[in-house]
């Protein structure tokens, strides 16, 4: 092979290599947008992990995709969005504002060593938060969507479990201790010892307490009752004595503790 035709194909191999890479270089997606709400709902740690991160909503065209995302993060842990494509999966992830760290440390006169970290804040509470990323350079096809490191479906659940049927009582035509198709309890739920006096009478929404008698002790610490109240999640207690006579009436963390700011009745 002649000199002339070794430096033809030497060049058409290196022209190739940067055809490849040129094409590789723009099938890279790009994050156009990143959108978070505002804390939409604080969740209470008991139902925390009933609900399941989803997708709500895809648009896709020719210039960019938009995926619209429920999640339930820290209060906190939202502010920051970032992408990133594996092949057919979509990863992406979110995390609040973080903080660069740099400690130094000297081990002699002539060594330091440098160590760098990053930290994110925590906030002592989670909510839900309505996420969106606008995307473009992505084919006009469906991926595997992977959020902070979990894969998500489209769903219009917010909970995870599903059942086939709901769970009730009905007493005096009146519908109680509704169990819905999630596992959670809504509305009244009215609960008897065993010797049929009652021990609580509750409305619930999404497994909540909202309102109501949440429980009873008879017999207690000398006083013939007492009862715990919740209205708009705070807490009042109140202690009977003999036969059913209020005694006094004070605010609780929802224990049959003393509790505070007590008011005796006369």
């Amino acid at each position: 092979m002649s000199n002339f035709s070794k430096n033809i194909k030497y060049l058409a191999l290196i022209s190739s290599f940067f055809v490849n890479f040129s094409c590789n270089s723009e099938s890279q997606p790009e994050l156009l947008e990143y959108n978070s709400s505002e804390c939409q709902e604080e969740i209470y740690f008991e139902n925390l992990y009933k609900l399941q991160n989803r997708i709500l909503e895809i648009n896709k065209d020719n210039d960019y995709h938009l995926y619209k995302i429920f999640a339930v993060a820290n209060c906190i842990g939202t502010q920051e969005g970032e992408i990133e494509l594996k092949n057919d999966t979509l990863n992406l992830n979110f995390h609040g504002k973080r903080e660069r760290r740099i400690y130094k440390e000297k081990q002699s006169d002539s060594t330091e060593i440098i160590t760098e970290e990053w930290t994110e804040p925590r906030a002592d509470c989670d909510c839900v938060f309505n996420l969106s990323y606008k995307i473009s350079g992505l084919e006009n096809k469906d991926y595997v969507i992977i959020l902070n490191g979990k894969k998500i479906t489209q769903s219009k659940h917010k909970f995870k479990v599903i059942r086939k049927r709901p769970a009730f009582s009905v007493i005096d035509n009146d519908t109680i201790n509704f169990v819905d198709i999630f596992g959670l309890k809504q509305g009244l739920h009215i609960h008897n010892r065993k010797d049929g006096k009652q021990y609580s009478r509750i409305e619930y929404v999404n497994d909540e307490k909202v309102n109501g008698l949440t429980n009873t002790h008879y017999n207690f610490e000398g006083f013939d009752k007492v009862e715990t109240f919740m209205k708009n999640r705070k807490y009042t207690i109140k202690k009977y004595y003999k036969n059913g006579k209020l005694i006094k009436t004070c605010d609780t963390d929802g224990s049959f503790d003393e509790g505070t700011n007590c008011k005796y009745e006369k």
